[in-house]
């Protein structure tokens, strides 16, 4: 589970923006949390958080820097190349030309911080952190310099001495090159089979960052389970008032790399699949169903959403559907997903096309079961409906603008006194948080 994540100097974010799903201590709200057992004892996790403001504030860039950090960590770097970053262009000499990316999160029992730094050339700092009963504990820090020297330290916690993994990672600490300085020893130590790095790595790729235009959707699922993802989904959209009475499929099921090759797919699109292993994707207006099956034989079934018109049932493909049911069809895996397995969810305009109604549906279904594996949402949404503290905590709520410098500023509403019964959505609106647009000349 997520914990806590900060990022600096990455597109409208220019000093370090901090997101927690830790309540707040002030608040006296019980509501929509899970419990953990740490080492310093028992916390509460939100389960949901939720961004407003204005456009351009920098929803979406806070959700590209989430994306940013994650395909960085899973996807490893070509030696020599750069990093890609897209930094904050403004004067800010202070930051220095780095940018951060931090997370703290909860994986099997233990808590660590995980974090780096980099400019468009390389990475300068990188450290992995574990909780133990007095404080965080170093496993490693790594630090390069403008030359391209790197330093590692292991830490005593990490390993016992002479044990393989530990001679392996010493092998591999001093492996890093000049041309490996755009490259995260996490992955390398991942890369090579270390078993920490592994379970760490493991829990970067259930991050799932959706954007409205994004094309996969990663599931935890099983071939045998697609036929339960369809039925649900079926079941939902039917429930939903969509007009859509069940889905079909088209065909057999049908080889993936056969298809790619056919269709001569994109190399990317490909290697996404791969490594999703099973989900939904959209190929050319068409929606699959893919998963793993026998052997490692990833195999794709075509969706076919029916409807009823008079008295015939009447196919239609994910393209001929409305804007509104196409989202639905996009978001509803994720509710499928809840139990299933542990996985965060990063929603941009989760409300997009969709009536009010509908988005707190999707958002309600993250706390209606406590008994789930973990799972969690991060949403961004302009509809200011969903600022109800009859079904958001005040610390699940966050605000978010821009200063005159073109910076974001982000901050939960819990930081407000709000008195009992006071309605948030009227103070929003009359400016008493900030984070609304200012209309000039008008």
């Amino acid at each position: 589970m997520l914990l806590r994540y900060y990022a600096s100097n990455f597109q409208s974010i220019g000093h370090a923006l901090e997101f927690s799903m830790l309540p707040s201590q002030a608040s006296m709200d019980d509501r929509f949390q899970r419990t953990i057992s740490t080492k310093k004892g028992e916390w509460k996790v939100l389960l949901r958080g939720g961004l407003f403001g204005p456009n351009a504030s920098g929803k979406s860039s806070f959700m590209k820097s989430l994306a940013f950090a994650r395909d960085y960590i899973v996807d490893g770097q070509r030696s020599g190349k750069g990093t890609g970053i897209d930094q904050f262009r403004g004067d800010m000499p202070d930051l220095d030309g780095t940018s951060l990316f931090q997370f703290t999160f909860f994986l099997e029992g233990e808590v660590y911080e995980y974090g780096f730094t980099l400019d468009s050339r390389q990475v300068h700092e990188e450290w992995l952190l574990r909780l133990e009963a007095d404080d965080f504990h170093c496993v490693f820090s790594r630090s390069t310099d403008c030359d391209g020297t790197t330093s590692i330290e292991i830490g005593s916690d990490f390993a016992n001495d002479g044990s393989s993994d530990r001679q392996l990672v010493d092998v591999l600490k001093a492996s890093m090159q000049e041309e490996q300085r755009n490259q995260l020893f996490l992955y390398k130590l991942f890369d090579n089979g270390i078993g920490m790095a592994r379970d760490i790595i493991g829990w970067f790729r259930r991050i799932q960052v959706i954007f409205p235009e994004s094309k996969i959707r990663a599931l935890p699922i099983k071939a045998k389970e697609a036929g339960e993802l369809r039925s649900f989904m079926s079941d939902m959209l039917k429930r939903l008032d969509t007009g859509v009475c069940g889905i079909s499929t088209a065909g057999d099921e049908i080889d993936f790399y056969e298809y790619a090759e056919k269709m001569k797919l994109p190399k990317e699109l490909v290697d996404d699949i791969e490594e999703a292993g099973n989900g939904i994707v959209s190929i050319l207006g068409k929606h699959f169903i893919f998963a793993e099956g026998a052997k490692g034989r990833t195999t794709m079934i075509q969706l076919i959403f029916n409807h009823q018109l008079n008295d015939s049932i009447v196919g239609f493909s994910m393209d001929e559907e409305s804007e509104g049911t196409q989202r639905l069809i996009d978001l509803l895996p994720m509710l499928f997903s809840i139990g299933k397995s542990e996985a965060v969810y990063f929603v941009d305009e989760i409300d997009r096309s969709l009536h009010t109604k509908l988005s707190q549906f999707l958002l309600d279904g993250f706390v209606d079961d406590q008994s789930d594996a973990g799972s969690q949402i991060v949403f961004t949404a302009h509809d200011v409906n969903l600022i109800d503290l009859e079904k958001f905590r005040q610390d699940e709520i966050w605000f978010i603008e821009k200063d005159g410098r073109g910076e974001s500023h982000l901050r939960p509403l819990s930081d407000f006194a709000i008195s009992e019964g006071q309605d948030a959505l009227k103070a929003y609106l009359c400016g008493r948080f900030g984070a609304v647009p200012l209309l000039r000349g008008v």
